[in-house]
């Protein structure tokens, strides 16, 4: 009877055990989901703020190349305005 006994409080143990590690494992498991998701999230806020920053640059290239376009045409406006006023 003590054996039986013995067995049974054995088998509920690794029930008992196993359900824990299961639980632990589970927990785990969604931790490193949300973790992974955090990650991923941030990821993606940097991707677009790359994005963000490319299409930025050509804005910024595209003005120094009208700048310098109208720099030089208002250099040529000088130039002719000083010929004017020599005469």
């Amino acid at each position: 009877m003590t054996a039986e006994i013995s067995v049974l409080v054995a088998i509920v143990g690794c029930f008992i055990g196993l359900a824990g590690w299961l639980s632990g494992r589970d927990k785990k498991i969604a931790g490193d989901a949300e973790w992974k998701g955090m990650i991923n999230g941030k990821l993606d806020v940097i991707v677009g703020i790359s994005k963000n920053l490319e299409c930025l640059d050509e804005k910024v290239q595209g003005h120094a190349e009208r700048l310098t376009a109208v720099e030089e045409s208002a250099k040529q406006a000088h130039k002719r305005i000083d010929r004017i006023e020599k005469l």
